[in-house]
């Protein structure tokens, strides 16, 4: 059986994936009239530079061609590199992009309410789609229609057993990360939209480079985690918890007194 307490994390991990972007839209409108076109634009934009432009790329490198795939899941450090770097690549020219040529406001809250779209679509697709699982998964274990309906769907036996599992011994507290990750996450897009944004605005595009770069070593410990060079997923949480403080306390106050709105908005 799968706790009653798990499936509460589970539905706490969705709520946030899917209501915190949602209420933060609706917040900023309504106090700073910020205009809904960009938190959209900011949502478009990480679906076509992730989805739809990165990861083909990623199933090349990572399936299809044997020589890179194996070479890059057998080498922690290369898979980091590699994992870090796309992902800072694409998600930061996508700010860039959008910033430069699409979004002609390009005041302080602009470069929030991007962040807060960018980062929302993203929590909407891997938090909340995978809560949702989640909790379809836990309902059929309890009830009993697990393993014949996984059957019938021709899943390998091993995998249905690792699942079953994972669902039924792993702490409560595991189905909370990915809605505790997901606020962390929000408010990284948030300050690197920010830093882009400054980039754009004044023309000092050495701060898109220190954005990929940036971007690039906050997915660092999740990528050595996933080829198990890490095994603990609470130091992966804690450095991503570190990366957050720095990046809202420090370079976020930063970047914000750069605009001329500071003082109105703060």
């Amino acid at each position: 059986m799968v706790s009653s307490l798990s499936i509460i994390f589970m539905v706490f991990s969705f709520l946030v994936s899917v209501l915190l972007p949602i209420v933060g839209v609706i917040f900023l409108k309504r106090k700073y009239n910020v205009s809904l076109k960009v938190f959209f634009i900011g949502a478009a934009a990480f679906f076509i530079s992730v989805q739809i432009l990165e990861a083909p790329i990623h199933s090349y490198f990572l399936k299809l061609n044997s020589t890179t795939s194996e070479f890059l899941l057998s080498t922690p450090i290369a898979y980091m590199l590699y994992g870090g770097l796309m992902a800072g690549i694409f998600e930061e020219t996508a700010r860039l992009i959008s910033f430069k040529f699409i979004i002609k406001d390009r005041d302080l809250m602009s470069g929030v309410t991007y962040g807060l779209g960018h980062g929302g679509i993203e929590a909407i697709l891997i938090g909340g789609i995978s809560s949702i699982n989640s909790i379809v998964y836990s309902t059929l274990i309890n009830k009993g229609g697990f393993q014949s309906i996984m059957e019938g769907l021709m899943i390998p036996k091993e995998v249905i057993s690792t699942t079953y599992d994972q669902f039924v011994n792993s702490s409560s507290i595991m189905w909370a990360m990915p809605g505790i990750e997901r606020i962390f996450a929000m408010m990284i897009h948030i300050s690197l939209s920010v830093i882009i944004l400054y980039a754009v605005k004044e023309r000092k595009y050495i701060y898109y480079v220190l954005a990929i770069l940036i971007h690039a070593v906050i997915n660092f410990p999740a990528a050595l985690y996933q080829v198990g060079a890490i095994k603990n997923i609470f130091i992966v949480e804690g450095i991503l918890f570190i990366t957050v403080l720095i990046l809202v306390l420090y370079i976020f106050k930063i970047f914000i007194k750069k605009f001329n709105d500071y003082n109105e908005i703060l």
